[in-house]
């Protein structure tokens, strides 16, 4: 497996530059950067080779219910890989289940790859662009792993789509920690993921209805 890595910014440094009039000792300082320091992110190239060599041995597979979808069980590995992949690497934080993410999942986008109809998300996961903007910034909410090399168009491949959903699952599980004051709970995380755990409107119940539905089924 490749080694991994991630990008920290670091805050300024001294370059070696020409003397000249305007600067006499020969330095200038830099600010932001971002250099490559051992840690980790992904790309789509390390995406697909975990993807491809995980060991299966010990992973969590999602219950094989396609929930009245074509293709509810068609992502069941991806799934079960990338949920496996995450609780090791956010391991001081409560593992997310496969369940949850499957029903996550098929209540955002029934399971298709490119859904239509809704100009504000993308992918299977529907991924906003702000949240996808987040994932791959090495200074947002996500900068302790990140993506990139991700082309917003690459939302559209659940191979790349849905480890960056679960990502953000765990990003959201930890705000959620915040408001609350203890970890949340499957619905009160799902909501955080849909921006209404504190919403008091009565869209709140209508958007956990699906979730809830798929989720009861799977956990049958």
């Amino acid at each position: 497996m490749a080694k991994l890595k991630k990008n920290v910014t670091v805050r300024t440094h001294n370059r070696r530059v020409a003397v000249s009039s305007k600067n006499p000792a020969g330095t200038t300082v830099v600010d932001q950067h971002i250099r490559h320091l051992s840690g980790t992110f992904l790309d789509p190239e390390i995406i697909q080779e975990i993807t491809e060599s995980y060991p299966l041995k010990g992973v969590t597979i999602p219950t094989a219910d396609d929930l009245g979808c074509p293709d509810g069980n068609k992502y069941d590995k991806q799934i079960a890989i990338w949920a496996d992949y995450f609780a090791k690497k956010f391991k001081e934080q409560p593992a997310i289940h496969s369940n949850i993410i499957k029903a996550l999942i098929g209540s955002e986008s029934s399971f298709e790859a490119d859904p239509s109809g809704n100009k504000v998300a993308s992918g299977i996961a529907q991924i906003t662009k702000p949240t996808f903007k987040a994932l791959l910034a090495a200074d947002g909410e996500a900068k302790e792993f990140i993506f990139r090399k991700v082309r917003q168009k690459d939302l559209k491949n659940p191979d790349i789509a849905i480890p960056m959903g679960i990502r953000w699952l765990y990003v959201k599980q930890k705000l959620a920690k915040h408001k609350l004051g203890r970890w949340p709970s499957p619905e009160e995380l799902i909501l955080e993921y849909k921006g209404m755990l504190k919403s008091q409107t009565k869209f709140k119940d209508k958007a956990l209805k699906n979730f809830r539905k798929k989720y009861a089924t799977l956990q049958n």
